[in-house]
C-alpha cells in the first residue's frame, strides 16, 4: 500500500548537562555534548512514506553529560529522515511549508540543543571552585503534515486489462502482477525510468468517480501524477468510447485532471492487424494527443516509447 499523507513529529536531541567536578587544580567539569540534529534527504523511492505506517515520531539522540578533566560529553547521533521527491511538509504550528523538489536536497529540519557548560567554564581568579554547571538545552520539536504532492512523473491510466502493468514492467523492469482479467492491479505500482518515475494506476471503470471499483482511491493517485499515459487496447471494439469513459470519470472527479498533458498509447498491437491499428490511430487523431502504437512483444515500439519519455519536456 502506498502511503501518501501522514502526520509526524520530529524531536532533535537534548543537549547533555555540564559536569560539576573538581581535580587537583580546582573545577574541571566538562561541557555536555550537543543534541543530535534531524536532517531530511530526498529519494526517488515514492514508497518512502510507508516507513510511517506504524511509528509517527522521529527523534535524534541526546547529547552525553560532560565528564571530569574538562572532557566534553559526546554529541548525540544525528538522524537522517529520507522522504520522497514531491513531498510537501507543512509545519502545523507556523503553517510554513517546505517542498522537496530535488534529489540533491539535504535539509536541517530540527536543530539539536546545545550542551550545558561544565563548572570549569565558570572558574575565575576570584572563584577557583564554582559549584554549578548548566543543564543542556532542549532540541527543536516540530509537528508536520507530510503530503506526497505527486506519486510519479508519468501515470499509466486506462480501463482494466488495457495492458498497463505489462507495459510498466517492460519500461522499468518493475515486477507488477500481470493477469488477463480485470482488477489484477489493486494498488499503484511504481517503476523507475532513469530519474523519472512511472506509476501503473489501477484500471478505472464507468462510475469510478462515484467510488465504483475502488475508483475514488485510484483517481486520487491520478491527481498526483504529472503526465498521463492513456492506454487504450487495440483490441477494443470502440477506442473512442474507451477514451471517453476514462476522460469523463477524470473530469467528474476533478476537472483539473483532464488538463494534464497526455500521450495515448495504443496497446496490444500484436493482437490485431496493421489495418486495425491505422484505423484506430486515424479515429483517435481528433483528440489532438500524440498517439503511439505499442506492444510488449515489439521491442522497437517499446524503445520508441522510452525515447519519447526520456526526452519529453512538455511539463
Amino acid at each position: 500500500m502506498l502511503i501518501d499523507e501522514v502526520d509526524i513529529t520530529i524531536l532533535a536531541g537534548h543537549g547533555g548537562p555540564g559536569r560539576v567536578s573538581f581535580g587537583g587544580h580546582g573545577a574541571d567539569g566538562g561541557n555536555g555534548g550537543k543534541g543530535g540534529d534531524v536532517y531530511i534527504t530526498v529519494t526517488s523511492n515514492l514508497m518512502a512514506l510507508n516507513q510511517f505506517s506504524g511509528k509517527k515520531d522521529v527523534s535524534a539522540t541526546d547529547g552525553m553529560p560532560g565528564s571530569n578533566k574538562k572532557f566534553s560529553g559526546k554529541k548525540g547521533a544525528d538522524v537522517v529522515l529520507i522522504l520522497p521527491i514531491g513531498t510537501t511538509l507543512t509545519n502545523e504550528d507556523t503553517h510554513e511549508s517546505l517542498e522537496l523538489i530535488s534529489l540533491d536536497q539535504n535539509i536541517l529540519i530540527c536543530k539539536g540543543g546545545l550542551g550545558g557548560k561544565g563548572n570549569w567554564e565558570f572558574k575565575s581568579s576570584t572563584n577557583r571552585s564554582p559549584n554549578h554547571a548548566q543543564p543542556g538545552l532542549a532540541g527543536e520539536y516540530k509537528k508536520f503534515k507530510v503530503v506526497l504532492r505527486y506519486i510519479a512523473d508519468y501515470g499509466l491510466v486506462g480501463l482494466p486489462n488495457a495492458g498497463k502493468s505489462s507495459l510498466l514492467n517492460e519500461l522499468t523492469q518493475a515486477n507488477a502482477i500481470v493477469g488477463s482479467y480485470p482488477f489484477t492491479t489493486l494498488e499503484a505500482n511504481l517503476g523507475a525510468f532513469g530519474q523519472k518515475i512511472i506509476a501503473d494506476i489501477p484500471g478505472l471503470i464507468e462510475g469510478a468517480s462515484k467510488g465504483r471499483g475502488l475508483g475514488m482511491k485510484f483517481l486520487k493517485h491520478i491527481e498526483k501524477v504529472v503526465m498521463l499515459l492513456h492506454c487504450i487496447s487495440a483490441e477494443s471494439a470502440d477506442v473512442v468510447a474507451d477514451y471517453k469513459t476514462i476522460n469523463q470519470e477524470l473530469e467528474k472527479f476533478n476537472p483539473i485532471l483532464i488538463t494534464k498533458n497526455r500521450i495515448i498509447l495504443l496497446t496490444k498491437t500484436d493482437l490485431v492487424d496493421r489495418k486495425v491499428i491505422d484505423a484506430d490511430i486515424k479515429i483517435l487523431s481528433f483528440l489532438q494527443h500524440p498517439i503511439y502504437p505499442v506492444s510488449i512483444y515489439d521491442l522497437e515500439s517499446i524503445e520508441k516509447v522510452k525515447v519519447i519519455l526520456q526526452y519529453n519536456d512538455t511539463y
